[in-house]
């Protein structure tokens, strides 16, 4: 789940997902920004492209899935009036959950932590509240229900809720972007620095865009998008039980479940998101916006909305029970890598970590060659994608596209694999190589 990361889109993951640099640190001792050294996603064209087609694609899920069929087709259903896409009393609602959950992120509560080393070796102080915005959006979730607030406005409204957050991630982009040209030239992000607007609105200018102490990047990778999928889902739940009350809905059941779990996980290891790609290289501009405030909470619900939309959608005990424990193995293997890999960041001398082997690198790191990362280089995406899997087999087969997550999150976590070894390999020198002979596969073992 965590998503809602990103090299392209989320993030969640995204979030959970750390560098290849398993311990490493991405600190720089010049301070100065040079320009961008070479284009990624296509380029101005490609950025242009995918900030165009990304947003009709949610648009395209929507419309090619819904209660009536859901199959790939070129000409899915559309509405018949602006009002079904656009609703103000939506658009008011959104931005009022946007609201709260920036005052969460401000509440003095919740340890104080200092992210890595910027290019003038200063660190930027975060407070860590996640879990604790997460609880307390739960509970009044539950007193909504429990006075009978209308939440399945959720599934009734879903079209309107997109098109707000397509509007508020655009509105943000721009305003991140106006604020990028006044800061300070050791403020910009290496990668998005080229000089060609369409390319750094979509990248991110700036590294850390911040208001006061408020910092836009991280509120955005962890709060709104990510506790707002959790909340998506559960509103299916009281949606179904609603419609169906003599017919309690498993699967829907189990898919929340394991995406509660999901989330309230990176929001419990927030602070691991401070040596997150996202976070120490991607700058914050439409990417990023639009991947933890539209993509994440609009697509990694699908395979909720799916059941919720097509009850009859049922399987055997015993499938549900495989699907469940499938989707513990992932989560098992994806918890136990990256615990494994923050503990010998903490102590390479802990007791859990001081028999794993190594390689030393010429820049005093060094790389874990056993134990979970000596099975293959991103353990951790390995479980990402089996539990991902085990979201959308819920589904059955009847329809390809409830499994668009795990298609997409595949060459998504791809994408990045090669970003992280690029960098590795720039960074480490013949000790990645060495690394790599060690551990040749990225992601599936003897596959990739």
């Amino acid at each position: 789940m965590q998503t809602n990361g990103t090299s392209l889109l989320n993030s969640t993951d995204k979030r959970r997902r750390p560098t290849a640099e398993n311990h490493g640190s991405m600190a720089q001792t010049n301070a100065k920004v040079p320009r961008t050294a070479h284009y990624e996603f296509g380029g101005p064209i490609g950025a242009l492209f995918i900030m165009i087609s990304l947003p009709l694609f949610i648009y395209y899920l929507y419309f090619a899935c819904d209660k009536n069929s859901c199959a790939v087709t070129f000409q899915p259903p559309l509405p018949s009036s602006w009002d079904d896409v656009f609703d103000l009393d939506v658009f008011l609602i959104f931005l009022g959950w946007i609201a709260f959950q920036a005052v969460l992120y401000m509440l003095p509560i919740g340890k104080k932590v200092k992210g890595l080393p910027l290019r003038t070796g200063r660190r930027l102080q975060y407070r860590m509240n996640g879990l604790l915005a997460f609880v307390i959006s739960m509970v009044l979730f539950a007193a909504l229900v429990y006075f009978r607030y209308p939440v399945t406005i959720l599934y009734d409204k879903f079209l309107p809720f997109i098109t707000s957050s397509l509007i508020f991630s655009a509105i943000l982009s721009v305003f991140v972007y106006i604020k990028s040209l006044a800061a300070p030239n050791h403020a910009l992000a290496e990668g998005g620095n080229s000089g060609n607007v369409i390319y750094d609105f979509f990248i991110g200018h700036e590294l850390n865009p911040r208001l006061g102490n408020f910092d836009i990047k991280i509120f955005c990778e962890l709060r709104p998008g990510l506790i707002g999928w959790v909340l998506i889902d559960l509103a299916f739940v009281v949606k179904a039980w609603t419609d169906f009350p003599d017919n309690p809905p498993w699967c829907l059941l189990a898919v929340t479940f394991s995406q509660v779990l999901y989330v309230a996980d990176s929001l419990w290891f927030e602070e691991c998101i401070l040596s997150t790609m996202d976070i120490i290289h991607d700058g914050f501009g439409f990417m990023l916006a639009f991947g933890d405030l539209a993509w994440v909470p609009f697509t990694y619900t699908l395979q909720a909305r799916y059941l919720v939309d097509h009850p009859e959608k049922t399987m055997p005990s015993y499938c549900v029970l495989t699907v469940v424990a499938l989707g513990f193995l992932g989560y098992y293997i994806f918890r136990a890598s990256n615990s494994q890999k923050n503990a010998f960041r903490q102590n390479p001398n802990g007791d859990s970590v001081k028999h794993l082997q190594t390689i030393p690198t010429a820049t005093g790191k060094r790389l874990l060659v056993s134990g979970w990362w000596g099975f293959v280089q991103h353990p951790n995406y390995l479980g990402d994608l089996i539990l991902a899997l085990s979201w959308s087999l819920y589904c059955g087969f009847d329809s390809i596209i409830p499994y668009f997550y795990p298609i997409y999150f595949t060459v998504l976590l791809v994408h990045r694999s090669l970003r992280d070894s690029a960098m590795c390999k720039e960074k480490y020198g013949t000790a990645w190589d060495r690394y790599c002979q060690k551990v040749p596969s990225r992601i599936f073992p003897y596959i990739f």
